[in-house]
């Protein structure tokens, strides 16, 4: 009797703790982020966006693997306000540094497909972005 009760005890604990184990997330931006930007709803780029966390550092990669890859120098989330800022030095179409601006603000922090929206700036262009964790 006192190993049945036991059993159920310990099978209650695990559904009740289930959940909450589920909905650990680690840091607010760690994973990788898909979405656009661009001047004009017509006037779009489809953007990747993969950001890790390790130790007290903040990094992260625009369109990691693609030709047009760009390593964050500058990465900076504020958490009184969970607003965001990206540096990275990019380049252009015929091989000159482009600037890489992004600032933004996260959205829906506590879900797991929470978005970050702002704006995004490559050289002198400038537009909204949305992007969204997977």
């Amino acid at each position: 009797m006192r190993a049945t009760l036991c059993c159920v005890i310990a099978i209650l604990a695990f559904v009740v703790m289930s959940p909450a184990a589920g909905a650990q997330q680690g840091h607010p931006l760690v994973g990788v982020w898909l979405g656009d930007w661009g001047p004009s709803a017509s006037d779009r780029h489809q953007v990747v966006l993969e950001l890790t966390y390790m130790n007290t550092t903040l990094s992260g990669t625009v369109n990691p693997g693609e030709a047009d890859e760009t390593p964050l120098k500058v990465a900076q989330l504020n958490s009184s306000n969970w607003t965001v800022h990206f540096e990275g030095d990019s380049k252009d179409a015929s091989g000159k540094p482009v600037k890489v601006v992004i600032d933004g603000q996260i959205e829906n922090l506590g879900a797991a497909k929470r978005s970050l929206t702002g704006t995004w700036t490559r050289g002198t262009t400038k537009g909204p972005f949305k992007l969204t964790r997977e």
